[in-house]
């Protein structure tokens, strides 16, 4: 474990440290093939049905779990040993994704065996949060949480970057096939990570207690209810999750169907709101502290809603891609800020359950792709995303008012 004392300099230290640099790594790789797999199945729609809303389908479909799953897996992270269920997770990941790459190999692969893959690694996604973020924070210690967390979504939004970057090419070059044969190298390695990690690396706050998955959810619903901070930093990941993450799913409909792109070209457009998130994260990194956690979390994600507005009267694939680009300096505002809020007010016992919740509230992002995929199937693409992004300014300004700890100084409390 890490002591509060620590260097100057926290990010040299962290990446220093080897069970840092393990669960990072993990997230790096996993990352890599979520956002791989997610662009890849989408052109594969695109070109198999071409229909936005079924397009659409294969995210709400990765979204559901979940929407269900989150506050389960939240409950038994503060029980079980975390570093075992993920493992056992990202195996189950390695071995669908083994199958089918296995099933275009044979020529037999149809659309709903890849939605049924899509449903599996939406599962496997429950774990992120409430197992390797807080995994990451246990290592890395209260005192270089900011630091830790910033670089966990730096690298994370990097992957948004490469995921779709490799994925296009890998589609244009070997097929669906092949892109899922590499997300078996990638999920392989985080397995091997995982085991590899020293056990004692990770705190188990509450794991000699029974497992009592009602009694931990009203637990953690009860402590949510009553504080207010929380309610918000929740309903700001609500909003983004129905009415701002869901335009991505727009992106494989408007390249193909309006600017007249390739597999690769798509790919490339996809990757550019990467990596804005990327370059964002890398400055919140050095400057979080002095903007504050809150008004990073909270104003990050109204840039965000204003500028898919925007994107959604781009004429042409440059201005997109400029504008992509800067999407994604918004979205690291929220997607930094996400994990350390909800980490930091946190009690340690419920920091699990907490996380839990988060995936739940991220999982309501199901509602939102069923409506851009509704929009998109009716409107077009990018009418699809001027709309959904109204519809989301209107709850994240009423989220705002009031929010006492938003406009205070400082960070967290």
């Amino acid at each position: 474990m890490t002591t509060d004392v620590y260097p100057s300099h926290p990010l040299r230290a962290l990446v220093r440290d080897p069970a840092f640099l393990r669960v990072w790594l993990v997230g790096v790789l996993s990352g890599i093939g979520r956002w791989l797999e997610m662009l890849v199945v989408g052109v594969f729609a695109v070109e198999a049905t071409g229909s936005p809303f079924l397009v659409a389908l294969l995210v709400i479909l990765r979204m559901l779990p979940l929407a269900f799953l989150g506050p389960v897996v939240g409950a038994f992270a503060d029980r079980l040993p975390p570093q075992l269920f993920l493992s056992l997770a990202l195996f189950l990941a390695m071995l669908v994704s083994a199958i089918v790459s296995a099933l275009f190999w044979l020529g037999i692969a149809e659309y709903w065996h890849v939605a049924v893959s899509v449903f599996v690694a939406g599962a496997i996604w429950t774990t992120d949060l409430p197992l390797r973020r807080r995994m990451m924070g246990d290592v890395a210690g209260p005192g270089r949480l900011a630091p830790a967390m910033s670089l966990d979504s730096a690298s994370n939004n990097f992957t948004r970057m490469l995921g779709p970057l490799i994925g296009g090419v890998l589609y244009q070059w070997l097929g669906t096939g092949g892109a899922f044969a590499l997300t078996v190298v990638l999920y392989g390695l985080c397995v091997v990570l995982l085991l590899t990690l020293s056990p004692g690396a990770v705190s188990r706050a509450g794991a000699e207690r029974a497992v009592r998955i009602l009694g931990d959810l009203r637990e953690a619903f009860r402590f949510a209810a009553q504080n207010p901070d929380i309610l918000r930093i929740l309903g700001v990941t609500v909003v983004f999750n129905i009415w701002g993450f869901p335009f991505a799913a727009m992106i494989p409909v408007i390249g193909a169907d309006e600017l007249g792109l390739s597999p690769g070209g798509i790919g490339l457009l996809a990757a550019l709101e990467g990596a804005g998130a990327f370059a964002g994260a890398l400055i919140i990194a050095v400057r979080a502290r002095a903007i504050g956690y809150r008004r990073l979390y909270y104003f990050g994600t109204v840039g965000f809603l204003v500028l898919v507005f925007a994107a959604g009267w781009m004429p042409s694939a440059m201005p997109m891609s400029a504008t992509l680009f800067c999407i994604g300096l918004c979205a690291a505002g929220f997607t930094t800020m996400q994990s350390t809020l909800i980490y930091a007010v946190a009690p340690p016992e419920m920091r699990g359950r907490l996380f839990g919740l988060l995936v739940l509230c991220i999982g309501t992002g199901l509602i939102g792709f069923s409506n851009i995929g509704l929009m998109g199937e009716w409107f077009g693409g990018t009418a699809a995303i001027r709309i959904v992004a109204v519809e989301g300014l209107v709850p994240l300004v009423l989220i705002g008012i009031g929010w006492r700890e938003l406009w205070q100084r400082g960070t967290v409390r």
